[in-house]
C-alpha cells in the first residue's frame, strides 16, 4: 500500500517576487535554455516488456450444492506471483455469488507492498450460458 500526503502547510515553500532595479525597462528577462542530455533512465529509453500472461481455469462441480462461506482455488503463478481465486458462493455482504483475484502469498511479503494487475474474471454457466459473465478490471 501506498499513502501520499502533502506537506502540511506551514512547511510549503513560499516564492517571494522582488523586483530587480537591473532589467530593462521592456520587462524581458534574458533566459538561459540548457539542453539536458539524455541518460539510460529516461522512459524512452525503457525497452517494452509485455507483461506476463497466463490463463488460469477453476472448474467447480456442483457449485449450486456447496455449503461454505468462501473457496480459495488453487495457486497458480503469473510472471513471478502467486495468486488464487477467491468466491463467496452466497455472497460478500450481497445476496449473489462474489469473486476476487488473490495474492495468494500476501501474508509473508513485506510491509508495504503492492502489487498491480490487469485481468479479467469470468464465470461460465454451463447450463445456461446466457447467465455466463466476463469482467475486465484492474488493480
Amino acid at each position: 500500500m501506498t499513502v501520499m500526503m502533502s506537506a502540511p502547510i506551514d512547511q510549503e515553500d513560499e516564492e517571494v517576487l522582488v523586483p530587480h532595479a537591473d532589467l530593462p525597462e521592456n520587462n524581458h528577462q534574458p533566459m538561459e535554455v540548457v539542453a539536458q542530455p539524455e541518460t539510460a533512465n529516461d522512459v524512452e529509453s525503457q525497452p517494452v516488456v509485455d507483461p506476463p500472461q497466463t490463463r488460469f481455469t477453476w472448474r467447480i462441480d456442483n457449485f449450486t450444492r456447496l455449503n461454505t462461506k468462501k473457496l480459495y482455488s488453487e495457486v497458480f503463478v503469473v510472471g513471478t506471483y502467486k495468486w488464487r481465486v477467491l468466491i463467496f458462493p452466497k455472497g460478500n455482504n450481497v445476496d449473489y455469488l462474489s469473486m476476487y483475484l488473490d495474492v495468494a502469498d500476501s501474508t509473508s511479503l513485506p510491509y508495504g507492498w503492492s502489487r498491480y494487475a490487469q485481468f479479467s474474471l469470468a464465470i461460465v454457466n454451463q447450463i445456461h450460458n446466457k447467465f455466463s459473465v466476463r469482467k475486465d478490471t484492474q488493480h
